[in-house]
């Protein structure tokens, strides 16, 4: 267990480093925040059993950056799953897996 939290930590230390001016500039902003903290509850939600529960402010995603920005930043650091160390552009919507 240790080794895949210092694995998953340091996937989010090299998303962090690789992080442009925009990402940084939207994580300023007070609805990166909102957002990042909706797409971790809907992360943590998915682990327990027979949870459909999905966090979000529908309006806010489709129509806030920073936001939508947070939102899937939160769904990929709190999730379960292994981030990839480059998030393929994800995070900032050019990709829609979330």
């Amino acid at each position: 267990m240790f080794y895949r939290s210092a694995a998953i930590a340091a996937a989010a230390a090299l998303v962090g480093c690789a992080a442009t001016p925009e990402v940084l500039a939207l994580r300023e902003l007070p609805s990166f925040h909102v957002g990042y903290g909706d797409g971790c509850t809907t992360a943590n939600e998915e682990d327990k059993s027979f949870s459909t529960k999905t966090e979000r402010d529908a309006y806010a995603f489709d129509n806030d950056r920073a936001y939508r920005a947070g939102w899937r930043q939160g769904y990929l650091e709190c999730s379960n799953r292994t981030p990839d160390a480059v998030d393929g552009g994800r995070i900032l919507g050019e990709r829609n897996e979330y």
